[in-house]
């Protein structure tokens, strides 16, 4: 017990002392976060790169272990190939993290920086080969490694999304690493829990530095980092056996982030996004639109892991893989609920579902075909719903086939999505598609307008298109009505619709002014 007390104090001073040191650096080397406006809203450049800090802390400490006498070093040193792939792999997810921190990334590289230091922990000897849940027992064979690969790209990027509050994610990952020491210790495994410990203390000391308001950010070095190690360590201290891992205790310890990024992918999947593209629509970012400060959603999510924590740790004691699963359940079933977070996801997501059974069980048909015009209001509480009325109106005028709006607005935390489709039973090639980027006044990309319709035999598209377009002209400008900071929409605002260039004989110009609060 006096190790496990002695590595988490060590590994929290060298955190405190190295943070503070890497700070200066960055601040030296320019690599700061820097307000925008638009994501990025605190009021001063904060400096980046405190994932360098845990990641120095972290490795010195466990370095430390191997060499001086404990009664774990043996064990330790047993399994050496392991903990030094841990640590290359980790300081390989580093380099990834400072670059994206440094050079802004694209998702897809980022995705091979990580593939690259999971190949690296994976080459270490860290396999799931088999899984229990409910004492059924899965051997995954040739499927071993592609698992394995999916679980830790999956713990990264959780991490990695979750880092938008000061604070959070590095006070989540330090109630997951001291989750699964506890686990650790409690299946046998002393040595990973004193990594677990070791990885804690690291969090601590920079969470003086990171708690609300931050004085320095994790960066992405820091977030994946945490979610790289935090893990395999997930893996490793819930080995039942050599190669079969208990599944359920570490899928119940990641059950608020697995939610989290689950609705994030069907978002922006369902709303017609790349899942690289960012939003402000994760659970930290819907309690700070209800009112919470930072340091009480830090609280909030914190005791929610926390929660489902308890109810792993419960399902080892008592060998029941339902309180570990039960618990995961009941927090995530109590979110969606109570509408505070995943409620509009998964109406799109039961909605896209049952449209495809529907088209499945339909005959073909020809002729025309009209569903039910769809939105969806992830965020915020403008006047979006009557702009797309007034837009599915023009669509029908205009006889198209499809009409897209997707509306983003971070700073504002404004997010709106809707669909009207109308089949003609035409084939495809007959068909033309446009994509229009909404874009404010000072030149950030607020949404996108989708359209589809049919070339008419003996209509000049070019002509019709061009009416189409000049008709379209004041919707683009009620949208930057709707869009205006709070302080602007208040003053007097003339009328949003512009003389078109050409006579239309239908579009929002024949309309009149939509009503804006």
């Amino acid at each position: 017990m006096n190790t496990l007390i002695a590595v988490t104090g060590i590994s929290l001073l060298a955190s405190t002392a190295f943070t503070p040191l890497v700070r200066m650096f960055a601040y030296r080397l320019g690599m700061v976060d820097r307000p925008d406006g638009v994501r990025k809203l605190q009021k001063t450049p904060i400096p980046l790169g405190g994932g360098v800090a845990i990641y120095l802390a972290f490795t010195a400490t466990v370095i430390g272990l191997f060499v001086v006498p404990n009664p774990w070093r043996e064990d330790l040193r047993a399994h050496w190939n392991y903990y030094a792939g841990l640590l290359a792999s980790a300081a390989c997810i580093c380099v990834v993290g400072l670059l994206d921190d440094w050079k802004n990334l694209r998702g897809r590289q980022k995705l091979i920086g990580q593939i690259a230091a999971i190949a690296i922990l994976i080459s270490s000897g860290l396999v799931i080969r088999k899984f229990m849940i409910f004492e059924w027992q899965f051997d995954l064979g040739m499927l071993s490694i592609p698992f394995t690969a999916f679980w830790l790209l999956g713990a990264i990027n959780a991490l990695n999304l979750i880092d938008g509050v000061d604070g959070l994610a590095t006070s989540i990952g330090l109630v997951f690493s001291l989750a699964l020491a506890t686990m650790a210790y409690k299946m046998g495994h002393q040595s990973d829990a004193l990594i677990a410990l070791a990885l804690a203390g690291s969090l601590g000391g920079f969470l003086i530095y990171n708690f609300p308001p931050a004085k320095m950010y994790l960066g992405d070095a820091g977030s994946m980092l945490i979610g790289l190690v935090v893990g395999a360590l997930a893996i490793r201290s819930s080995l039942k056996g050599p190669v079969t891992v208990a599944l359920a205790a570490p899928t119940a310890v990641w059950a608020v982030l697995i939610f989290d990024v689950s609705m994030a992918i069907v978002r922006r999947k369902l709303t017609g996004r790349s899942v690289y593209t960012t939003d402000r629509g994760h659970l930290h970012h819907t309690l700070l639109q209800r009112g919470f400060s930072g340091p009480l959603i830090v609280v909030w999510v914190g005791m929610l892991c926390a929660f489902c924590a308890a109810g792993a740790l419960a399902s080892i004691v008592y060998q029941n893989d339902f309180l570990a699963l039960g618990s995961a359940a009941a927090v995530i079933s109590t979110l969606v609920l109570t509408r505070f977070f995943g409620h509009s996801e998964c109406a799109l997501l039961v909605r896209s579902m049952k449209s495809l059974f529907v088209s499945m069980l339909r005959l073909p048909a020809g002729g025309e075909r009209k569903e039910e015009p769809f939105s969806s209001r992830l965020q915020g509480d403008r006047e979006w719903d009557a702009l797309w009325e007034r837009l599915t109106e023009y669509a029908e005028r205009f006889d198209l086939c499809m009409v897209q709006l997707n509306v983003n607005l971070p700073a504002l935390h404004e997010e709106y999505h809707a669909v009207w489709k109308r089949k003609h039973g035409a084939e495809q090639d007959q068909m033309w598609h446009a994509t229009l980027p909404l874009v404010c006044e000072d030149g950030h990309a607020i949404g996108r307008l989708r359209l589809a319709g049919l070339a008419e035999p003996g209509v000049g598209l070019s002509q019709w298109m061009s009416e189409l377009i000049i008709g379209l002209q004041s919707f683009e400008e009620q949208v930057q009505q709707l869009a205006e900071p709070a302080a602007v929409r208040e003053s007097p605002i003339g009328s949003p619709f512009t003389e078109p260039h050409a006579p239309v004989s239908t579009g929002f110009a024949s309309q009149e002014k939509l009503p804006v609060s």
